[in-house]
């Protein structure tokens, strides 16, 4: 079989895991939107089934001799960058799958749809003793499983770099140590402020199909094509993958600032999984690259845009007209209200400069428990301790504690410092942007978004997965990641609503 045939059939290969992948996310939107409580066990097992042939598909002769030809095939004799693209997903997802037996991936698979039920139950009681064994279990099997990847590296190591591809620990570590030692001299400078905000206007009852209406509205404005998606409704909001012109979104309506800036949010993934461009969809690359780089986007969207003073020039007068609310309320007055810098138990409502350290403190008490250093019976008290170390507030209950995430029951261990990454991503990304597109924003305020949303999607969406992270990154920042553009993106902006000097 020669170069061709070989390329055809990992491509077909991709094809066959992507549809299955799109299977498994149809089951998760419909678990969280409308599955009756009694279908649960056999969900599982259907869960199961399915997860059994996907992780079959690169275990076939046709994977392994794919693997071995392009293992020690020469990248530059590849006919262009959608073929190496092709190539190392294939490789990427090879050695992460078939390392990994398959009745560890099918174990998996049910455990999780079993653990999801039972932290929803937890958080509904705040009782982390519900959602323990579960937690527990997961972590032993997802510990085995690093093992089996690359038994020569740390765990957790393996994990993370499962969660985002090329992932380097050590740069991590140093990268969040100037994150955490930035956002703290920040966060210093405005408790010494004598500014003091009034959020009282975003903290009304709203009505929620008015709210909703609205939020379908802004997200649909601000790029999110609904004939390529939908929208939910969910105690804890995702957006789902499920096909490359099918990309669903859901949020939360209990509060205004949540439903809004949780839709933004979701549909920042959303529109970078929706516009991968045809070669991409063709050679089964759609999607984005998942973990930290996905939430670069979603977090860019909500945040770097959504919450700057220019789009709320355009979108306030809209809001005025809908929300009685919002009648007697200046603009200068509402936009100090959702950038509010004020210490928060939950990360998914975290103030844009605290937020960071949420998943820090996750992402270190992930490592502890994987290394050992901590235990379970212990993680609620680790984990109030943390709070109080890093914002200076303490959880009174489970609910407010440990059992903030769903993401642990979903087997999402290593994974959560993709989205401080993230936030690192978005401020490199921004400056780029500003480079190439200096009156972005100015066009935002217009209504106008056809700016940013072409420099986006012809420098980052269109691509998929056709580029690694770091191979994205640099094509677009000409760098590796740093820190430094998303903490002078605070200093600047928080400087300016909380009126203290940069030095």
């Amino acid at each position: 079989m020669g170069f061709q045939e070989k390329l055809q059939s990992i491509k077909n290969l991709m094809r066959d895991y992507k549809y299955y992948e799109a299977l498994s996310s149809l089951f998760t939107w419909e678990q969280w939107q409308q599955l009756p409580t009694e279908g649960n066990d056999y969900r599982q097992k259907m869960q199961g089934f399915f997860t059994g042939k996907m992780g079959e598909i690169f275990l076939s002769d046709t994977a392994k001799q794919g693997a071995i030809y392009f293992s020690d095939f020469d990248p530059s004799l590849l006919g262009d960058d959608m073929e190496r693209g092709l190539v190392r997903s294939f490789l990427y997802l090879y050695n992460n799958t078939t390392k990994v037996p398959l009745e560890k991936q099918v174990e998996l698979a049910s455990l999780t749809a079993k653990a999801q039920k039972m932290w929803q139950e937890a958080y509904q009681a705040s009782d982390y003793s519900i959602f323990k064994p579960a937690l527990e279990e997961i972590f032993r099997l997802k510990m085995g499983i690093a093992k089996y990847i690359d038994p020569n590296k740390h765990p957790f190591y393996v994990l993370a770099g499962s969660a985002d591809e090329g992932i380097e620990i050590e740069k991590v570590n140093l990268l969040f140590k100037e994150l955490r030692n930035g956002i703290i001299k920040i966060l210093e400078k405005i408790n010494k402020s004598s500014v003091n905000i009034d959020d009282s206007c975003i903290l009304q009852q709203f009505d929620k199909e008015e709210l909703k209406t609205f939020i379908k509205y802004l997200v649909e404005a601000t790029g999110y094509d609904s004939s390529r998606g939908g929208f939910g409704e969910v105690l804890h909001p995702f957006a789902v993958l499920i096909g490359p012109r099918d990309v669903r979104i859901t949020t939360n309506y209990d509060t205004f600032k949540f439903g809004v800036f949780a839709a933004i949010h979701e549909a920042g993934h959303a529109m970078y999984a929706q516009r991968s461009n045809d070669a991409v969809v063709d050679m089964h690359l759609w999607g984005g690259n998942m973990g930290a780089f996905h939430e670069s986007q979603s977090r860019f969207y909500e945040n770097i845009i959504g919450k700057s003073k220019e789009y709320w020039l355009h979108f306030y007068p809209e809001l005025q007209k809908r929300f009685a609310q919002f009648e007697n309320v200046d603009l200068d007055t509402f936009y100090k209200a959702i950038n509010k810098v004020e210490p928060s138990f939950k990360r998914v409502v975290a103030d844009e400069l605290t937020y960071s350290l949420h998943p820090i403190l996750r992402f270190e008490i992930e490592k502890d428990l994987v290394e050992g250093n901590a235990n379970f019976n212990m993680l609620p008290e680790l984990w109030n301790d943390k709070y109080e170390t890093y914002l200076g507030i303490r959880p009174t209950n489970d609910r407010e504690g440990v059992l903030q995430d769903v993401h642990w029951s979903m087997g999402l261990v290593g994974y959560f410092q993709s989205y401080a990454l993230g936030n690192l991503y978005g401020g490199q990304f921004r400056r780029a942007m500003l480079k190439a597109v200096p009156n972005v924003y100015s066009e935002i305020a217009k209504g106008n978004f056809a700016p940013l949303n072409q420099w986006m999607t012809e420098n980052i969406h269109q691509h998929g997965r056709v580029y690694s992270p770091d191979e994205m990154l640099r094509r677009v920042t000409g760098e590796e990641l740093q820190s430094k553009y998303f903490l002078d993106y605070l200093k600047e902006k928080y400087s300016q609503i909380y009126q203290f000097d940069l030095e």
